[in-house]
């Protein structure tokens, strides 16, 4: 409850670094066919714009697993990346979901509140990380003088984590049938 995702990655401080950066690459290059799919099945603009930000959105997955937090300049770059634009791809799908054409309906409008869980978890993170750049230098180190036993900030990127798997897994879910 008080460590964030990314030290997970940490070369030198977690065994298995290895591992897990291998995964969040992979994890980034599925995610791009997923997003696409999703973005050319649903009509609209918004899902168009869901379908580019879900693909700028992996690629920044996978970035984060290429720069790990030893790297950290590259790997706050890729976390912003995939923290915006997760945030814009699963609010601009939430929204296509919701305003599909009565006629055509491909997945069921309910599913578009499906999003909201993954909107307050991005939103929430990235107002936290706006609000703590002003007073630290960089907002995603982690804190050195001793960490709370509980660190809200942690919490909620975990909160995005999973989130997001649910998200996905109803959306694939919903398709599916």
């Amino acid at each position: 409850m008080n460590h964030f995702i990314s030290e997970l990655g940490e070369i030198g401080v977690s065994r298995l670094a290895w591992v897990f950066n291998f995964c969040l690459i992979l994890s980034g290059l599925c995610l791009i066919p997923a997003c696409i799919s999703l973005g050319l099945i649903l009509p609209g603009f918004l899902a168009k714009v869901g379908m580019i930000a879900g693909v700028v959105t992996a690629m920044g997955l996978s970035l984060v697993g290429g720069f790990p937090m030893n790297n950290l300049k590259p790997h706050g770059t890729a976390a912003i990346t995939f923290f915006r634009g997760g945030l814009l791809m699963v609010l601009a799908f939430s929204v296509a979901i919701a305003l599909q054409n009565p006629q055509n309906i491909l997945l069921p409008r309910i599913y578009s509140l499906a999003g909201l869980p993954a909107i307050l978890a991005f939103g929430s993170f990235l107002w936290m990380m706006g609000k703590s750049s002003t007073d630290e230098e960089e907002p995603l180190q982690p804190k050195d003088d001793g960490r709370p036993k509980i660190w809200l900030m942690a919490m909620v990127e975990w909160a995005i984590f999973l989130t997001i798997v649910a998200w996905f897994l109803l959306i694939a879910l919903g398709l599916s049938n």
